[in-house]
């Protein structure tokens, strides 16, 4: 019988395998049919938004409680950006890529907390935070030719969901799953539909079928996410999520033919290694203070 870590490292590959698909689909939606960004994010924010109820069998006035309302505005404000940052680099930036990119996020939340929350960060930390901020530059190239500005939307993508993951954890103490995520796509639902006169354009019944498909896919992604954490040890799914570069990698490869040059193929191994090395000395920060 398995036990829950080995289940909860199942869930997680799976959340990663559903990202990396949900992602291929709106590749496919906004670089090669030029469908808007903003239209993608409205349609799966609006289909979470009314299925989100029913899978945590709640009412939505139940799921809009909250002891925090300033702080899950800001939560979802931030993930409109970092989903609108993400889905723009998709007209010009490799999937693979902007991927990478984002995972620079880690690093990011270590200086933030180290501002917001006043937790300590030492000299290794500090130093693993610059080589994954090399890296990301590696990937990005700036002022070399062949790259794009939209390689830069990423990097806001990254810095927006570190803010995102710092409030989540001040919510957190008090409010549901349920009800953050609910908060985490009501901006989006709710800031989209005063831009779709703007961007709409009917689907054709393929892209309805995309745009249903993300969104399920995207659901049923962050579900596993939820109960992987739920039920397995924090410091062994993190390291995981890792899993998610090499699934779009290669993903990407087999249906658009892309790869990561060279220079960026270094830029990924120091964004992994970095980011592990700051999950590592987390884990061991939070295991120290328990101990006290």
């Amino acid at each position: 019988m398995l036990t829950e870590n080995a289940r909860a490292v199942g869930f997680m590959l799976i959340a990663s395998g559903f990202f990396t698909v949900m992602e291929l689909l709106a590749k496919q939606l906004i670089a090669f049919e030029n469908m808007s960004p903003i239209q993608v994010l409205w349609v799966r924010a609006v289909i979470t938004v009314a299925i989100v109820p029913v899978i945590f069998r709640t009412s939505p006035r139940a799921l809009v409680r909250t002891r925090h309302f300033g702080k899950q505005a800001a939560r979802s404000l931030c993930l409109v950006i970092a989903g609108l940052a993400f889905f723009f680099s998709l007209y010009r930036v490799p999937l693979a890529d902007a991927v990478t990119i984002v995972f620079v996020w880690p690093m990011f939340a270590t200086a933030i907390a180290a501002v917001l929350l006043r937790e300590t960060v030492g000299i290794r930390r500090w130093s693993a935070c610059a080589v994954g901020f090399i890296g990301a530059l590696l990937i990005i190239q700036p002022g070399m030719e062949g790259r794009h500005w939209m390689y830069f939307l990423p990097l806001i993508d990254a810095v927006m969901s570190a803010v995102y993951v710092i409030l989540t954890r001040m919510v957190g103490r008090d409010d549901s799953w349920a009800t953050s995520l609910f908060y985490s796509v009501a901006a989006m639902a709710l800031l989209g539909t005063f831009a779709l006169p703007w961007v709409w354009q009917w689907p054709t019944l393929d892209q309805w079928l995309l745009l249903l498909g993300i969104s399920a896919i995207g659901i049923a992604a962050h579900l596993f996410h939820i109960r992987a954490f739920s039920i397995g040890e924090a410091s062994l799914l993190a390291p995981l999520s890792y899993t998610h570069i090499l699934f779009t990698t290669v993903a990407a490869f087999i249906v658009f033919g892309t790869l990561p040059d060279e220079i960026a193929m270094i830029g990924v191994v120091l964004i992994v290694g970095a980011g592990l090395y700051v999950l590592h000395r987390e884990h061991l920060r939070r295991r120290a203070a328990d101990t006290r």
